[in-house]
Parts: C-alpha cells; sequence; structure tokens
C-alpha cells in the first residue's frame, strides 16, 4: 500500500508540474522535489520521465477504459450497440482531454506529443476491447470481417486521431466530412446497414 501511495504521489506530482510548465522542461529533480521524495525513488517506480507522462495520461483516461473493457462482458447488449458505446467513449476521452488542455494542462510546445502518446495509449487499451465486439458482431451475423483484430487497429486510429483536435489542424465542419466518410467506409467494409454508424458525425 506505502508503495503504491508512493507511486501515485508521483504521477501527481508530475500532473501539478504539467499544470505549470511544459513536460519537457520538467526534470526528474523537479519531480522529486515536488512530491517530497528522494530522486533515486522515481527510478524505483519509473524508468523515465516519458513513463510518468503516460502514467498521467493512463490515469485520466483509466475510468472510460475500464468502462470499454466492461461492455465485453455485458451480454445483455448487441454488437452494434457496444461499438456505439466504444465510439462515444473515445469521443469524451478526447473531449476531456481538450478540456484539461484549454485549461492549460498540456503547455502548447509539448501538446502534440502528448496527444500522440494519449492516441497510443487509446489504441493499445482499446484494441481487444474493439476486436472482440466485431467478433460478436460476425457471431450475430450484423457484421462481417475477416481480421477483427487489424481492423480494431486501424479503426481506433483513425478515430482517435481525428477526434483529438490538437493533432488534426483543421476545420470542424472538414474534421466531421472525414469521419461521415469513416462511418460510411465501415458500414461498407462490416456490412452493416446503412446509418448504423451516423453517430460518429452528428
Amino acid at each position: 500500500m506505502q508503495n503504491n501511495n508512493k507511486k501515485e504521489k508521483i504521477i501527481d506530482a508530475m500532473q501539478r508540474l504539467m499544470n505549470k510548465k511544459s513536460a519537457q522542461s520538467i526534470s526528474v529533480s523537479d519531480i522529486a522535489k515536488e512530491a517530497g521524495i528522494g530522486k533515486g525513488s522515481i527510478y524505483y517506480y519509473f524508468e523515465s520521465k516519458e513513463e510518468i507522462i503516460n502514467s498521467v495520461i493512463e490515469r485520466s483516461h483509466a475510468q472510460i477504459i475500464e468502462a470499454s473493457k466492461q461492455l465485453i462482458v455485458d451480454s445483455s447488449l448487441d454488437a452494434l450497440t457496444k461499438l456505439q458505446l466504444i465510439f462515444k467513449a473515445c469521443r469524451e476521452s478526447s473531449l476531456e482531454l481538450f478540456r484539461q488542455e484549454s485549461m492549460n494542462f498540456f503547455e502548447k510546445q509539448q501538446s502534440a506529443l502528448l496527444h500522440r502518446r494519449y492516441v497510443e495509449i487509446m489504441t493499445t487499451s482499446l484494441r481487444p476491447v474493439v476486436a472482440d465486439i466485431i467478433k460478436q458482431g460476425n457471431s450475430e451475423g450484423c457484421m462481417h470481417c475477416n481480421t477483427p483484430e487489424e481492423t480494431a487497429e486501424i479503426v481506433l486510429i483513425l478515430l482517435t486521431v481525428l477526434l483529438d483536435s490538437p493533432l488534426v489542424q483543421g476545420h470542424p465542419e472538414k474534421i466531421n466530412s472525414t469521419l461521415s466518410a469513416l462511418s460510411d467506409m465501415l458500414e461498407k467494409s462490416f456490412e452493416i446497414e446503412k446509418g448504423h454508424l451516423d453517430y460518429l458525425h452528428i
């Protein structure tokens, strides 16, 4: 328990420091000082500063990721409903990240790097979830996909990048138009009845 508390203190310290200045300018010594622990303790729990940054992002979205994973064991939901919920979770997660940035959570010069890590974390965490949903859809006959794992990764990369506005420097209408094309592509690829994925861009 004490070890977990110290690890959380390090993550808390990093998040506080990132509210004040860019992650690039924060040193391990800064983190140790902010956390009130020795510098050596940092490396006991984390291999690098980048790993601490990843932990900050992971913790920020842990609730959404965990809720998404719970979809798999919910036998009362069909695959199309689960797919809608997972895509909405991606949108909510991205909006939360954007709100944090507007409150100076991520300094501008580090924004692209941190958001890219967010996309990597979300894709890695949700790939098996979306793959299982696609497999369920295949079993139910409402989807047709021969490569669930690979398709899940492609879809999540496209979706998280498109929804992550700091990465995509485009007008909202253009982004929505691209999301409309994505939903049309997925409906055709999965042989899903047209209109079932309209929530992606509405």
